[in-house]
């Protein structure tokens, strides 16, 4: 459950705002560095990173498991053959010669090394002789700075190989690594396509909960704005509505993508992708709500500031209503004529004090009665 918005927990989001508007973004390498370069060469496009590539393989079939790190690739050729399903994660796409030397040993096309290696890729699913391209985007909102993160996810499926290539290290399929060394479930049995399935379940699940963050993100801006909704309200609701933007950028493409997978595999598989792929229409359907409620909660603040606005004038109207027929008093007789009898009277300074009091009061009573105030 969010937290409920206090003034605690808006300074935390201003501050976290700031934090991140005064931290430089990453150093990436852009589309233009490929400019000049004949079609398949191998250019990583995107956030610039130096650790090293890891490799880990994960080899099973119904009876046994192995997993290890690997850093030698020669034999790798032998998994597209086997009897098992082998399962090869390689976290970084940022070393050409290490992405060139796992598509030689599985005969993939240099196009599709291209595409692993550009970030910037849009999701899409194309089908070879003897496997299918898929690359989509792993989405994540960051827990302190409520950013959305991004990061592409590509992955290579043969009928008994599955070759995953992400940007950093880190990913939230442990559970199925688990499902595998326990047993649980289909996935022993299963061939690659059903690994990709689990795999791709678990990024679209990870859409959904984004997208309720989204809702409970939209739900507390709109309390705010009809409280005490200021400059850094209007900030985070456009900031809100990119990320939104960005949102349904990253996941629309997948809708074409899952459903061309539906009519390429059998039908025992077809079902699995089937579901996902109402998933995906609905998570879709939920982005369109969302940026219409982004559109009324502007028009909602900006209604707000001129419903203050117009307060701050209806009252200062008021005030200034008030004080013209005092300052007309108060220049008549200060005028200073020697043939003014008031001025020379014992009393009247009181009395004109009492009736510009008087004068006051009735006003107001006026105004209150026409319930102006």
């Amino acid at each position: 459950m969010q937290a409920p918005y206090t003034e605690d927990r808006a300074f935390q989001i201003i501050i976290a705002e700031i934090f991140h508007i005064m931290t430089p973004p990453p150093e990436e390498t852009t589309r233009s560095a490929k400019t000049g370069l004949g079609p398949g060469s191998l250019v990583h496009v995107g956030e610039k990173r130096s650790e090293a590539v890891r490799v880990r393989l994960i080899d099973y079939d119904h009876q046994k498991i192995h997993d290890q790190v690997i850093t030698d690739f020669s034999s790798c050729d032998l998994l597209k053959d086997s009897d098992s399903v082998s399962w090869l994660d390689v976290d970084g796409i940022h070393d050409p010669a290490i992405i060139e030397e796992i598509g030689k040993k599985f005969d993939i096309h240099i196009l599709v090394l291209e595409d692993i290696m550009n970030s910037t890729s849009r999701p899409k699913v194309e089908f070879f002789d003897d496997y299918a391209f898929i690359t989509v985007k792993m989405l994540e909102l960051d827990p302190k700075t409520k950013k959305l993160e991004v990061e592409q996810l590509s992955l290579i499926v043969g009928k008994k190989y599955l070759l995953m290539f992400q940007e950093r290290p880190g990913d939230s399929f442990d559970q199925i690594r688990d499902r595998i060394k326990t047993s649980k479930g289909k996935v022993r049995t299963k061939d690659a396509y059903y690994l990709a399935y689990l795999i791709l379940d678990i990024v679209i699940d990870n859409y959904i909960s984004v997208s309720e963050k989204f809702a409970l993100q939209i739900e507390s801006l709109e309390k705010i704005v009809l409280t005490k909704a200021g400059d850094f309200t209007l900030h985070r609701i456009l900031n809100l509505r990119k990320e939104l933007i960005d949102f349904k950028r990253s996941i629309d493409p997948m809708k074409e993508a899952i459903n061309s997978m539906t009519r390429e595999l059998d039908e025992d598989m077809a079902k699995y992708y089937r579901d996902l792929h109402d998933h995906i229409i609905y998570e879709s359907e939920n982005l369109v709500m969302y940026r219409e409620m982004i559109t009324n909660l502007l028009d909602l603040y900006h209604s707000n500031l001129g419903m203050k606005m117009n307060q701050v004038i209806k009252m200062l109207t008021i005030i200034t209503t008030i004080f013209v027929p005092l300052t007309f008093i108060v220049g008549v007789y200060g005028m200073n004529f020697d043939n003014m009898p008031e001025l020379h009277s014992t009393y009247g300074y009181y009395w004109v004090l009492g009736g510009m009091g008087a004068l006051v009061v009735l006003m107001i009573i006026y105004f209150a009665k026409k319930k102006w105030l």
